[in-house]
């Protein structure tokens, strides 16, 4: 088993583009099989490349109940509604926000084997490879609030189970906040706001000192 560092936000990586692979080999395989060991670890539902520092189109997913999936240059084809979620993430631990997703995707992906594998997902996977799959285009979750407001503190720790679509509806108490929390509070709130003037919702090109 394998573990790998989880980037956390603001990191860099988090904001660029992966690029496509081109040759499945052995050492894309056991990269693979890392990130799957490395979200399992840090008990999530999705991982994507960029998380564990490599600018790939690699995610890798496990809901309740499913196997686990490596999905090589996922791209989605269809999207079909809307729905209110609350979504984290591993590289923003410790909150939550409310954003839309779709109610049911269509996905395409290469498996390990070279396969091509065409999927339908609703609910926590669609939503899970949604969140992923932006990762991989340098979006975030947060990148998706209409307002800071939407963001709340979960108290969920690396130890503790961390799903996309859970989390406790708290909303940030600046007077009871640690100051980790205070720091990365005000992190996210810049970036949401630097986010309403950005077109695209993505801050590539948005310089913020923290």
């Amino acid at each position: 088993m394998t573990i790998l560092p989880i980037r956390k936000f603001p990191d860099p990586i988090l904001r660029k583009k992966s690029e496509k692979i081109l040759d499945i080999n052995k050492d894309i395989i056991q990269f693979g099989h890392d990130m799957l060991d490395t979200m399992q670890a840090a008990k999530g539902v999705g991982l994507a490349a960029p998380q564990v520092g490599k600018l790939i189109r690699m995610i890798t997913i496990q809901i309740p109940e499913k196997d686990p999936m490596i999905m090589i240059n996922p791209f989605i084809s269809k999207k079909e509604g809307l729905r209110e979620v609350q979504e984290g993430c591993l590289s923003v631990p410790g909150f939550t926000g409310i954003i839309e997703r779709s109610i049911n995707i269509e996905a395409e992906y290469l498996d390990e084997n070279q396969g091509k594998i065409n999927l339908s997902a609703e609910e926590l996977l669609a939503q899970a490879i949604e969140h992923e799959v932006d990762h991989l285009n340098g979006i975030m979750y947060t990148d998706h609030l209409k307002s800071h407001k939407d963001l709340h503190k979960t108290g969920v720790t690396p130890n503790e189970s961390h799903w996309h679509d859970v989390g406790y509806k708290i909303h940030i108490s600046k007077y009871n906040a640690s100051k980790d929390d205070l720091s990365m509070c005000e992190v996210i709130e810049k970036k949401v706001e630097l986010s309403k003037i950005k077109s695209d919702s993505s801050l590539d090109d948005a310089s913020l000192e923290v």
